[in-house]
This record gives structure tokens, sequence and C-alpha cells, in this order.
């Protein structure tokens, strides 16, 4: 658990603020990706569907966004 913390404590966030704004401009095709694949889908299961595909699609983009700015910072902590 004090790997967390020393992650947290030590972060760049101005890094993990331009790495969200980015990712969120460049993320739009996923709302049209779940809209097409929902699209024939009854309409209880599409509510389903783009629920659960907008949540998995978030949840996914946290962990990738997470590991990269743990790559970078580790890159940086080798690079002093």
């Amino acid at each position: 658990m004090e790997w967390l913390w020393d992650l947290l404590v030590n972060l760049h966030w101005g890094a993990v603020g331009q790495i969200i704004m980015i990712d969120i401009l460049l993320g739009g095709d996923n709302a049209v990706v779940i809209a097409l694949a929902c699209r024939n889908l009854p309409h209880e299961q599409r509510l389903k569907g783009v629920f659960w595909g907008t949540f998995g699609a978030i949840a996914l983009r946290v962990i990738l966004i997470t590991f990269a700015v743990m790559l970078l910072d580790h890159d940086e902590r080798t690079q002093r």
C-alpha cells in the first residue's frame, strides 16, 4: 500500500492533466463505436450495452493512464 501513497504524493499532476485532456479530445470515437455496437439491440439490452460499454471504456482509460504516468515517472526518476 505504500507504493500507492508514494505514487500519489510524487505524481506530476500537470502531466496527468495533460494526458487526460488529450485522451478526452481523442476519445470521442468510443461513443460512436458503442452506439454502432448497440444500435440493433432491444431497448433494455441497448441501455445495458451503452452503460457497460461506457463503464468499460472509462475504466480501461483510467487504468492505462495510470500505467502511462507510472512509466513516465519511473523514466524520469532513472534519468536523475
